[in-house]
């Protein structure tokens, strides 16, 4: 189980799917949401004036938001706050099927995968798995 997730997104639907899901198969302790990159920058900024808060160790990230997109607060991420937070890996989570958002995600470093919405149980098991979190 993660100790922490971050979901950026502004869908209040995709939300609560997400966050019923990873209660379902026990995903992670605590789940944070915020509503677009702008908002996903103010939260790293506090977790770098406060390092006796745990910072997630995954961040779903939507692409498609209103105020900051995800590809903004990602290169925000990469400069800003990464070398901070090495350990926090980003899971792309958007309905895009736009083949260059996907190609883009795949030279990422930190972006460990790119999932297509909606998010069930069985793609949350698998990356539990794959990411060694028990």
């Amino acid at each position: 189980m993660f100790k922490k997730i971050l979901c950026v997104d502004d869908d209040p639907i995709t939300l609560m799917i997400l966050k019923m899901a990873m209660k379902k198969c026990d995903f992670s302790s605590v789940v944070e949401t915020v509503a677009d990159g702008t908002e996903a920058v103010s939260y790293y900024e506090g977790l770098q004036q406060n390092p006796s808060i745990d910072a997630p160790e995954l961040i779903f990230l939507d692409l498609n938001m209103p105020q900051m997109g995800g590809w903004a607060f990602l290169d925000i991420f990469r400069q800003r706050f990464q070398n901070n937070f090495p350990e926090t890996k980003v899971i792309i989570l958007s309905s895009s099927i736009d083949p260059e958002d996907i190609r883009k995600s795949q030279v990422v470093p930190c972006v460990k995968e790119f999932i297509s919405k909606p998010i069930n149980t069985t793609t949350l098991l698998r990356l539990k798995s794959e990411m060694d979190v028990h």
